[in-house]
């Protein structure tokens, strides 16, 4: 069992509690307009349009494989690869089994509290995150999180609550036909799983990117927060404001997110939530 995985960082504050390792598999079961990992969303074609433009050779064709190949050794993150891709995709894929995952991050293990798994999409590898999460729990302390946009089959869903320590879930408007509008998929599976997390306890932070005139109408996002205040006591909310950088497609020249309309909808969050509010961004 392998899976794709296009990055690895190795120390991060900001996806789940404490100091964490995030990894962040190739491939996406949504198409969000606003992006800003676009290069994760689809699986490489390898149609050679990225091995001209490499100044150093990291990427070569296999002519018997018939596919990309990534020198991680020698690639110098210059991203034109990914800039000149037509396919929302990313040559620079390593697979990794779970026991090769696990054999990567026990060198980090003193420095870490956890590993969180995003994307792309997660939960697209269920079955490598059970069995990743299985050895992680036989031989650390350490504990495993999702970052996940929620739009997981039932069965994986099921899979996963038994299996991982936490979930945070991109809810990415509130509204069907905004939902719609946004990421290419219904809201009711989306909102299904965050009450499923909610109730198994796991239900760790909700997050929402506003995008100006698209997804924040005023009664609609009240709606959202006393979704949230309702669905339980301790399930954090991190509201972001949206920003262009990394983003393709018809928002890549959108406006950044108003700052003083951000602290607005900021405030308003606070007064519901009250301490379930993650600080704003800056």
């Amino acid at each position: 069992m392998k899976a794709p995985i296009n990055k690895i960082i190795n120390m991060s504050f900001i996806d789940g509690p404490g100091s964490r390792i995030s990894i962040f598999f190739q491939g996406c079961n949504m198409k969000c307009i606003y992006c800003h990992n676009p290069e994760t969303q689809n699986i490489c074609l390898s149609c050679k349009k990225c091995i001209n433009i490499c100044k150093v050779g990291a990427l070569k064709f296999d002519e018997i494989n018939k596919k990309i190949t990534y020198n991680n050794n020698i690639c110098i993150n210059c991203d034109e690869c990914i800039g000149i891709c037509e396919n929302y995709s990313s040559p620079k894929i390593t697979y990794y089994t779970p026991q090769e995952l696990f054999n990567y991050i026990i060198k980090y293990k003193n420095f870490i509290d956890g590993i969180t798994f995003s994307g792309g999409e997660c939960s697209l590898y269920t079955e490598f995150i059970k069995s990743f999460t299985h050895i992680i729990h036989e031989n650390t302390n350490l504990d495993v999180f999702l970052d996940t946009n929620g739009n997981i089959e039932d069965e994986d869903m099921e899979k996963l609550l038994t299996c991982v320590d936490g979930f945070m879930i991109d809810l990415k408007a509130f509204d069907e036909y905004t939902h719609k509008k946004v990421t290419g998929v219904n809201i009711d599976r989306i909102l299904k799983n965050v009450k499923k997390c909610s109730n198994s306890g796991k239900l760790y932070e909700i997050r929402t990117v506003l995008i100006e005139n698209i997804n924040d109408d005023e009664v609609i996002f009240n709606k959202e927060l006393n979704f949230i205040e309702n669905l339980n006591s301790y399930t954090r909310f991190k509201l972001i404001p949206f920003r262009k950088f990394g983003v393709k497609g018809e928002l890549s020249k959108f406006n950044d997110y108003p700052r003083e309309k951000y602290h607005t909808y900021y405030e308003k969050s606070k007064k519901v939530l009250k301490d379930r509010m993650i600080n704003p961004i800056i």
